[in-house]
């Protein structure tokens, strides 16, 4: 649901697999062994992604243009894989656009949309035919729910963005999106892009704080000022994912990046990392007393979200009736 990266792996139809199988290794003592990815496709068990499952996709986005005889165009969740936009939620089907094609279904893996589409919507990114960056925001605002949807969007409305495949991505504006819905004006989806994108906010720090905001909106709880800076006493800044001033609390949305990942780490060991956090939020505590945390489990379920707040002192500006 975070940062993730994909690369080209190479497929071998059944053919391949049977023949190369059979070949033992330099030393004799193994052989090559293969994931089924598609019938009659394969993968080499050492390529196929065992953690990520966006590098998953894009295997089976690969295997499935290796199958088909015309280039498919791929779209939605296989479409935000490849531009790196965040995808909130299962997904395993390979979502590809039918482009008002009649006589397609939905099978074996593959999803099809028969949505209209102008030749200004398809792009071509590392060779495959895909969504353009604007059209795969509106279509996973218009198909998700709204807190995965502002994901997306939140997202998508950062002045720039680097993809999986290293380049820069220019990002959309509202007016862009909103223009669009205006044009789709009745057609499936529409209101409720049109909700997600009056909410969607660049600030958002990342996808796991947007469905979070998003979820404590659906709670109904007050908007928090985001990415708050509380400035310490040698002149820099702790920066908070939440803030409510009147409260007396900030929230921080805790995702793995910030404890596992390099390139957040800054060449810290683990230890070094959490008691940099614990020193951070000794500091913040100086300005609002009340720290609210939470991970992936809570931000997920808004009335668990819902139940972290109230813990802490904050309540929803209207009751609500919801189980856990």
């Amino acid at each position: 649901m975070d940062e993730h990266e994909i690369r080209r792996t190479p497929i071998f139809t059944a053919h391949a697999r049977a023949s190369s199988s059979r070949r033992p290794s330099a030393d004799a003592a193994t052989e090559t062994r293969f994931e089924r990815v598609r019938r009659g496709i394969y993968v080499a068990e050492v390529d196929w992604p065992t953690t990520e499952r966006e590098a998953r996709h894009f295997v089976r986005m690969q295997a499935l243009a290796e199958s088909m005889r015309h280039d498919p165009v791929f779209s939605h969740q296989s479409a935000a894989v490849l531009w790196g936009i965040p995808v909130i939620g299962q997904f395993t089907s390979v979502h590809v656009t039918a482009a008002g094609r009649v006589g397609v279904r939905s099978q074996r893996g593959i999803t099809w949309h028969n949505d209209r589409i102008s030749d200004d919507d398809v792009t071509t990114v590392d060779g495959y035919q895909v969504t353009s960056y604007a059209r795969t925001l509106f279509d996973l605002a218009r198909a998700s729910d709204f807190a995965a949807g502002v994901a997306a969007l939140d997202f998508g409305l950062r002045s720039v963005t680097a993809t999986p495949l290293g380049t820069a991505q220019r990002g959309v504006t509202k007016e862009e999106l909103r223009e669009r819905a205006a044009a789709s004006a009745g057609r499936r989806g529409v209101r409720s892009a049109r909700s997600a994108i009056d909410f969607a906010d660049a600030r958002s720090g990342s996808p796991g704080e947007s469905v979070s905001r998003a979820n404590m909106h659906l709670m109904r709880f007050p908007a928090p000022a985001l990415q708050v800076a509380f400035r310490r006493e040698e002149g820099a800044h702790d920066i908070v994912d939440f803030d409510w001033p009147a409260d007396g609390a900030f929230g921080e949305f805790d995702g793995d990046l910030k404890y596992l990942r390099p390139q957040y780490m800054n060449e810290r060991s683990l230890e070094r990392v959490l008691l940099d956090e614990k020193e951070r939020e000794r500091r913040v505590r100086r300005h609002r007393p009340n720290a609210i945390r939470w991970g992936w489990d809570v931000a997920i379920r808004p009335t668990r979200l819902a139940r972290r707040l109230m813990h802490h002192g904050l309540h929803p500006l209207r009751t609500f009736t919801a189980e856990c």
